[in-house]
């Protein structure tokens, strides 16, 4: 048996990885996030190994910690204590090439391999004995498996070149019914500046994505490309219209390869450490009840603590260095009405006998001379009175609502309501510092931006597929 000293330095290792886990009470979709991240993450051993710890081992070191607390983390006695589990040289030599001949190769497997092969009669040679073997020869398979990719640093030459764009869990705000509700921002990071447009929403989906991406580009003007990671809203079809209509190239990570997002995970790393951590703390301490209480928050730390203070890497602050606006690529302005109808999204319906067509459940009149006909309807999620209609890529105008309708669409998520009444919102030193700076901020930003109109359509060019002519 290992001595009392590596029992422990077991237990002490086991628990820096449950650590997240068990130190405060967590939500079931809070602890699941959790324990897949863990699980994903590559570990050093108290022994020096490199290894990869399986969700299932997590939920079992969890549970034992629970009930028995450290005690219950100590490695258990084994069963064979004191039967010889020392590999013959030439079979560790044999597993060894194995595992390098084949990363992915299993222990099971590398173990049948050797039975075949006569080097070890069957059931002779133990899984974690192997495992062991090959995790102090360096083999392990996460050590083996580790990316050995070097990266390069890389920035954009003028501002809006390129924006990189996703979202991240930033805060867990209780309901009326005590459970816990997680709050995600959404950000959109210019590459060049690193200048952040950013809002909190209840859901990581397309609202919530349209909403940010038609905040950024009032404030900042049109991007040329768009780096975003392949998660659905990214990929669906109302980002890749938008970005059509408005002259924007989108991009997309590899699967798997999060390194080309990192100024914007990075950007996350510092919202988490410099804000979230105060506004979970005023959550917790009940003041600081409603998203809005932590959209204004966040809004203020944004403009007077992020963008306005210098980063480390330019030198300069985000504010400053967005006005290094390049005379060959000019801001460019999108009016408002051509930003609203690029991201309405579109949905085919068949138009009734009588001229109408349904839009989640709500009936709406269109032009008669459609009865009968497949058009496409466009429509912003959070204002439904607004829905375009084409057909054959022709404009038929706007549909008009028959009866009353929502204040938005099903598929936006409104906020959880408070767990109770939100009483006026407890001043602190943080809070006056932050709104203090924040009007200054947006206005010395606003001052040095300027902008140029979107070149004019050429008439004589075809229109895009799908689109209205204008």
């Amino acid at each position: 048996m290992p001595s009392d000293a590596a029992r422990q330095a077991v237990a002490t290792f086991r628990f820096e990885v449950i650590a997240p886990l068990v130190v405060r009470p967590l939500g079931p979709g809070e602890r699941a996030h959790l324990v897949r991240s863990l699980s994903a993450r590559l570990w050093k051993t108290s022994d020096g190994r490199t290894i990869r710890i399986h969700a299932r081992t997590l939920t079992r070191w969890v549970a034992r910690y629970t009930a028995q607390g450290y005690a219950g983390l100590l490695p258990e006695e084994r069963s064979d204590r004191g039967v010889r589990r020392i590999l013959p040289e030439q079979v560790v030599a044999r597993a060894v090439a194995l595992r390098q001949e084949d990363p992915e190769r299993s222990v099971l497997q590398i173990i049948r391999i050797l039975e075949l092969e006569g080097l070890a009669e069957p059931g002779q040679i133990k899984r974690t004995t192997l495992g062991d073997a090959l995790g102090r020869a360096g083999v392990s398979r996460a050590e083996v498996t580790r990316s050995k990719q070097t990266f390069q640093l890389r920035e954009s030459p003028y501002p809006g070149a390129m924006w990189q764009l996703d979202a991240s869990p930033v805060l867990y705000l209780p309901d009326a019914h005590g459970r816990r509700r997680t709050i995600h921002l959404v950000a959109a990071l210019d590459d060049y500046s690193r200048h952040v447009v950013a809002r909190l929403y209840p859901a990581e989906d397309r609202p919530a994505l349209a909403d940010l991406l038609k905040r950024a580009i009032i404030a900042r003007g049109r991007p040329e490309r768009l780096y975003s990671d392949n998660g659905s809203a990214n990929r669906s079809d109302m980002l890749t219209t938008a970005c059509a209509k408005l002259g924007i190239q989108p991009r997309h990570t590899r699967p798997y390869r999060p390194a080309g997002r990192g100024k914007v995970e990075r950007f996350f790393l510092t919202a988490q450490r410099q804000w979230g951590r105060e506004a979970q703390a005023l959550i917790d301490a009940g003041r600081l009840l409603t998203l809005e209480d932590g959209q204004r928050f966040f809004a203020a730390w944004l403009h007077s603590e992020y963008n306005a203070r210098v980063h480390s890497s330019t030198k300069e602050t985000p504010d400053a260095r967005l006005a290094h606006v390049h005379p060959d690529h000019p801001i460019v302005w999108v009016e408002p009405e051509t930003l609203a109808d690029a991201f309405l999204w579109p949905e085919t319906r068949t138009v009734t006998a009588v001229g109408t067509v349904s839009i989640e459940g709500h009936d709406f009149e269109v032009a008669p001379e459609l009865a009968r006909r497949k058009v496409t309807v466009r429509f912003d999620p959070y204002d439904l009175s607004r829905v375009l209609v084409e057909h054959e890529g022709k404009s038929y105008g706007r549909a008009t609502p028959l009866g009353v309708l929502p204040a938005h669409s099903r598929h936006v998520r409104p906020p959880e309501p408070a767990a109770a009444p939100a009483p006026p919102q407890e001043r602190t030193a943080f809070h006056d510092l932050l709104e203090r700076h924040d009007q200054e901020a947006r206005f010395r930003q606003a001052g040095r931006m300027r902008f140029t109109p979107p070149p004019a359509p050429d008439p004589e060019a075809p229109p895009a597929a799908g689109g209205a002519p204008r």
